[in-house]
């Protein structure tokens, strides 16, 4: 990765309060409930794997693979879902919110969770 190059992210929330941020160094990040999922959410909601986001020529996209579904700003999606920042992801109690550089929470105007 060159100098000055920005990683993705994402803040993860639990009842409003962020507990953890995810950088989206890797090409394919599983968010699931299984160990070995880079985004573990240790939720009975929560599939084994339950989306996966992949990076795709420099943009992020999510797709749901799990049986509760996923909802990016508060709709469902059926197919592979292109991240825009500030995009919330919902899964069961938590929000996972996209962010496309390494700017910290307070300073990002287009986070929908405050």
């Amino acid at each position: 990765m060159g100098q000055g190059e920005q990683v993705a992210r994402l803040d993860l929330y639990l009842n409003y309060e962020r507990q953890a941020s995810i950088r989206l160094e890797a090409p394919e990040v599983v968010i699931g409930r299984d160990p070995q999922c880079v985004v573990q959410i240790p939720d009975p909601r929560v599939s084994r794997r339950h989306a996966v986001i992949r990076d795709l020529e420099g943009c992020h996209v999510i797709q749901n693979t799990g049986a509760n579904g996923t909802r990016v700003n508060g709709v469902a999606i059926q197919q592979p879902h292109t991240l825009r920042p500030g995009d919330a992801i919902f899964i069961a109690s938590y929000i996972l919110v996209y962010q496309p550089d390494e700017a910290s929470p307070d300073e990002l105007s287009e986070t929908v969770i405050s």
